[in-house]
């Protein structure tokens, strides 16, 4: 699939991991050495405070593959696999295994935020969801995801478009805010009206 923008499997541009191969559940402890990201940490605007994540202890020997600033996560169960990208991870900071962490491999090609973006987008939502598998909690197997096509514009194409992303993600944080301040200012009107009118 040759285009002018160019594109590429997305196992040809990053490597691509699933989380810590954790045993059994994670358990949570307040003096953990290793703080480790989930599922739940992974939203539709991406991640949440890394300050908020659990906490925990490793007792395999296999040797961690700490996250990374500029790496990816994407979830990799459920009915809509998310991207995310690190900005800053603490250090000594893993995935649970059903994160797949992906490292962009060549810089000069694509910016990890832009894959992220680009993952979210209906194209790339669309090719995981139908590549999912499991009847009972969809799963994407490590194969799909390296088969993905992504496009690949130019880097400053890109940042065009991450600039003009984020723009519309706080447009839309200030548009959320407002209504939320106007519904709580109809609420207060109307506790007083109705108050005063049932009294």
């Amino acid at each position: 699939m040759n285009t002018s923008h160019g594109s590429a499997r997305l196992g040809d541009i990053a490597s691509i991991s699933q989380g810590h191969p954790f045993r059994g559940a994670i358990r949570t402890t307040s003096d953990g050495s290793v703080r480790v990201i989930q599922l739940k940490n992974v939203g539709m605007n991406g991640m949440d405070d890394v300050l908020d994540l659990i906490r925990t202890h490793l007792s395999n020997r296999k040797a961690p593959d700490w996250v990374k600033d500029g790496d990816v996560v994407l979830t990799a169960r459920g009915s809509r696999p998310m991207a995310a990208l690190l900005t800053d991870p603490p250090e000594r900071t893993v995935c649970s295994p059903h994160l797949y962490v992906i490292r962009v491999a060549d810089a000069s090609r694509a910016l990890p935020a832009f894959i992220a973006w680009q993952l979210n987008q209906p194209p790339a939502q669309e090719y995981l969801r139908r590549k999912s598998a499991g009847s009972r909690q969809q799963s994407l197997r490590k194969a799909s995801v390296e088969n993905l096509p992504m496009r690949l514009p130019p880097l400053l194409q890109q940042q065009r478009i991450l600039t003009i992303a984020r723009a519309a993600l706080l447009e839309r944080s200030h548009c959320e805010q407002l209504i939320a301040a106007r519904t709580e200012e109809v609420s207060c009107y109307a506790a007083r009206l109705l108050g005063g009118a049932s009294s």
